[in-house]
């Protein structure tokens, strides 16, 4: 696991399966209506029981649809984390950039202290896991540095060592 620790935050990765972890939230890519799409979300939603997806279908009832950028929050339902952040990333910078201030933002106020972040967009459109890692850790960086924040811990879980060593170069060397 590598670490670095800005204004008594902790910003972590590890390779492993976001649904074990055992944070206060996990944030999970998702489409405009909060359906199951994709084998991240599928699984995090099955794992999580059909509890989340009613959840998710009253928030989708309520917005019509979740704007590209934007993040939502429900419970965890059987997970070990208590809430699920459902992030809109899209398939640009900016729009990355958005989603994962925008969880972050989710997480300050609900007064999370722990979150953990797969690698959003990647393998989304000709996004990879190096170009993931330099938005998302400059973005979780910077809202750290700027923000008077309840957060403790943000990590990011993944699940091969070559993205691993993809955010590890990210985490380490690369300044905000």
């Amino acid at each position: 696991m590598n670490e670095i620790t800005i204004n008594n935050t902790a910003i972590e990765l590890f390779i492993g399966d976001l649904t074990n972890t055992e944070y206060k939230a996990i944030v999970i890519p998702t489409n405009s209506r909060l359906l199951p799409s994709g084998p991240l979300r599928c699984k995090v939603l099955r794992e999580a029981g059909a509890q989340v997806q009613v959840e998710c279908n009253k928030i989708a009832q309520k917005v019509s649809n979740i704007p590209i950028g934007n993040a939502v929050i429900t419970s965890g339902g059987k997970l070990n984390s208590k809430h699920i952040i459902h992030a809109r990333a899209g398939h640009d910078g900016k729009k990355l950039m958005l989603a994962t201030w925008n969880s972050l933002k989710i997480a300050d106020r609900n007064e999370i202290a722990s979150v953990v972040f797969p690698p959003l967009s990647k393998d989304v459109l000709g996004f990879n896991a190096k170009l993931s890692a330099k938005i998302m850790l400059s973005t979780i960086k910077k809202y750290i540095s700027e923000q008077n924040t309840h957060i403790r811990n943000v990590s990011i879980c993944l699940n091969s060592l070559p993205d691993y060593k993809d955010f590890e170069n990210y985490l380490t060397n690369f300044e905000i």
